[in-house]
């Protein structure tokens, strides 16, 4: 019997821990949501949220603004929240933790400043941007340093009611060893109980007898005295006391696994804000590429279908808008105008983003299925949009470097590395000499000549030099005074976009003799030839791939776009 009741004692015991570790667990459900709010004092047109707020606790995070009027947030990189606001007063937040009453709480830091207000809608620097009246919400994308800049219109003072949540993950609460425990002190208490029953049912004798009753025998029994037990009086032996001890054992095990429960943490109490990027981050994410690149296709492909100089100019800059509008010009010449080959936005082959956080600043990114673009994006400054700056077709038979991911960024490079295997300003006297001298260039031995734009162009040269036998004609090859483009590549090379200045000078050798011209040439002069001479000028935007200093491969021409700019009558002598 006394086994028994230790068994049942034990199942008691396990029910009371698994009980205790149960309500426990409920009663420390992880937070779901951490929710700050705060209504700002400071007046400014701009508020920044810093990375490392948004990112103090784990999770999705969203931010919502309340106004009487408009209300604008923009999610983007910190540093070019920082560098869009430039001089100009804002507002930057900061986070702290009410540890009595494990409360989050928003304050505020003003940034003084002059500088000029502006409308912060649709920059190109925004991953994300909500423009709403009265209230807007935005959710917070991660990775790449986010901030969140709130305002209203640039002008007008920035939203004062603000509040960030954190949504948390779901994370699964650990089982206590107090809920283990007591199942397993269940488990056994059950099983003991069990085996005491079958046990003591075999031991009692009760079998089911299919004879019938049997007729009780007669017994003389005998009349017995009652001896007095000499143990009686004796101590409790060490056995019984061991029995009694394993009831106090079990309480006692009870009450010290009672306190075996996990202390739950308030995530509220520790925020743990992501470290700095020790390295830059990509200026640019494949979705704001999309997204920029197709309002600057659209803007070149309304342009393209007008001719329009002027509208171009919206998304279109440098090399790219001299060439273009020299495509228009000749255009409007013709009878049967045709816009110039289209410029194409997907689908996206390489999208090589540049790493800085200063300005001016680039993007490469090729596109197009049978005949390759490549198209050079850039942003001179924070306030402005990027704008087509270079465009290249892509060579045949070309094997493309390799380059860092999307996610990872290029570096830029400086005009003047010496990191390089020859100095990138000396690819346009490289190029000129391959165009005028071939294979016998003493520069073949550092540039690589064996390609189709370096064949047409001398091919083109030397048909103009052997039809014009009554002329004098020379080849100058200059580069621009445009900004190169250099971003890193694999192997410690760099890309390299260039704009050369091609000229061609015709002068008729006789003062009888006359030069004839056809083509684009004939269209811009406005004359099938000239007596006095003639100069015709082309643009040539060029891609190289040049290898580092020490690298046994030399530089390489990967894509190129030539232009006639210009076709002018030479005074007479």
């Amino acid at each position: 019997m006394l086994r028994f009741w230790l068994a049942l004692t034990t199942f008691v015991v396990g029910l009371t821990l698994t009980a205790i570790g149960l309500v426990n667990q409920l009663e420390n459900q992880p937070l779901r949501m951490i929710i700050a709010e705060a209504e700002l004092t400071t007046p400014t047109t701009y508020v920044m949220i810093p990375n490392k707020v948004l990112t103090a606790y784990p999770g999705k995070v969203s931010v919502t603004a309340n106004n009487d009027g408009q209300v604008f947030l923009a999610a983007g990189r910190e540093s070019d929240i920082v560098g869009w606001i430039g001089k100009a007063q804002y507002a930057e937040t900061r986070l702290g933790v009410n540890q009595a009453k494990e409360e989050v709480l928003i304050s505020e830091v003003e940034r003084g400043g002059g500088g000029e207000l502006a409308d912060p809608r649709g920059s190109d620097l925004w991953r994300l941007e909500v423009a709403e009246n009265f209230e807007g919400k935005i959710s917070v994308p991660e990775g790449n340093e986010v901030g969140v800049l709130i305002a209203a219109k640039g002008i007008d003072m920035a939203p004062r009611k603000i509040k960030i949540e954190w949504d948390l993950p779901d994370e699964g609460v650990p089982v206590a060893p107090i809920t283990m425990v007591g199942l397993g002190l269940m488990l056994a208490g059950a099983l003991w109980s069990l085996w005491l029953f079958i046990t003591g049912y075999r031991k009692s004798g009760i079998t089911r007898n299919w004879n019938g009753p049997r007729r009780p025998k007669l017994q003389l029994e005998l009349p017995k005295f009652k001896k007095k037990d000499p143990e009686a009086d004796a101590p409790v032996s060490p056995r019984r006391q061991a029995r009694g001890l394993k009831f106090v054992a079990l309480a006692l095990v009870a009450a010290s696994l009672s306190g075996c429960t996990p202390e739950y943490q308030n995530p509220v109490l520790s925020p743990s804000p992501s470290p700095a990027q020790d390295t830059l981050t990509p200026v640019m994410t494949k979705d704001q590429l999309k997204r920029v690149l197709g309002e600057i296709t659209a803007v070149v492909a309304e342009a393209d279908a007008e001719l329009d100089r002027e509208i171009i100019e919206v998304r279109v800059t440098g090399p790219a808008l001299v060439a273009r509008r020299a495509a228009y010009n000749i255009a409007r010449r013709t009878e049967d105008p045709q816009p110039p080959a289209p410029l194409l936005a997907a689908p996206i082959q390489l999208f090589l983003p540049s790493a800085t956080d200063t300005w001016p600043r680039s993007v490469m990114v090729v596109t197009g299925e049978q005949t390759l673009t490549m198209m050079i994006l850039r942003q001179e400054s924070a306030r402005d949009q990027y704008r087509l700056y270079q465009y290249m077709d892509i060579l045949p038979g070309v094997d493309f470097p390799a380059v860092a991911a999307e996610e990872v960024g290029a570096n830029t490079v400086k005009e003047d590395s010496k990191f390089l295997l020859m100095p990138p300003a000396d690819l346009a006297k490289a190029v000129g000499s391959l165009l005028n001298e071939g294979p016998d260039s003493a520069w073949s031995i550092l540039v690589d000549g064996d390609n189709q734009y370096i064949k047409d162009v001398s091919s083109v040269q030397q048909s103009l030099a052997e039809t014009l036998s009554n002329a004098n004609v020379t080849f100058d090859h200059k580069i621009s005074n445009d900004e190169m483009v250099l971003l890193t590549s694999g192997e410690g090379g760099a890309l390299v976009g260039v704009y050369m200045i091609d000229t061609y000078t015709i002068i008729p050798k006789s003062p009888g003799d006359a030069v004839a011209i056809s083509g684009q040439e004939a269209i811009l002069l406005g004359a099938g030839g000239s007596a006095t001479g003639i100069e015709t000028r082309y643009g040539a935007m060029l891609l190289f791939h040049m290898p580092a200093a020490g690298s046994e491969s030399r530089a390489r021409l990967l894509g190129a776009t030539q232009q006639l700019l210009t076709a002018i009558s030479l005074g007479a002598r």
